[in-house]
């Protein structure tokens, strides 16, 4: 099989498989979950903060973490998908987020660009590396 027919159906074939939110770092899963949360504290009308501090036991990571969620909703170019708080498979947004926060937990700022790049508009970039590199460092990543 020629090179170029190899790495289309490695492609096709990683595409099918859904990532997993158990092969997380823990502050990757950390974030995931606390997008869960704020996504349905927004469907209930009510501050996500309050639970987040009680869960991470800091004032401050919930709202580096409440901060970091509103900047991705502000700078996604659609509205951010997200599963159920009770589901393992990361939806698409989720693993570009689990990636933003790899980068900026390993300080990786060209790897961080070159994820969004064509995706979340170069503009916006540094909003969410701030944000991101905030939420991990606070999360002790």
């Amino acid at each position: 099989m020629p090179a170029a027919l190899g790495y289309a159906a490695a492609t096709i074939a990683a595409l099918g498989r859904t990532p997993d939110l158990r092969a997380l770092s823990l502050v990757g899963v950390q974030v995931i979950t606390a997008l869960r949360l704020c996504a349905l504290a927004e469907r209930d009308g009510i501050d996500p903060a309050p639970e987040l501090a009680r869960r991470f036991r800091s004032l401050e990571a919930a709202f580096a973490l409440v901060d970091l969620a509103r900047t991705i909703a502000r700078c996604w170019p659609e509205p951010v998908m997200v599963n159920r708080s009770c589901c393992l498979a990361l939806s698409p947004d989720e693993v570009t987020v689990a990636g933003m926060l790899r980068h900026a937990t390993c300080a990786n700022r060209a790897a961080f660009e070159h994820d969004l790049a064509g995706f979340v508009r170069a503009d916006r970039h540094d909003a969410l590396w701030n944000a991101s590199v905030q939420a991990a460092a606070l999360l002790g990543g």
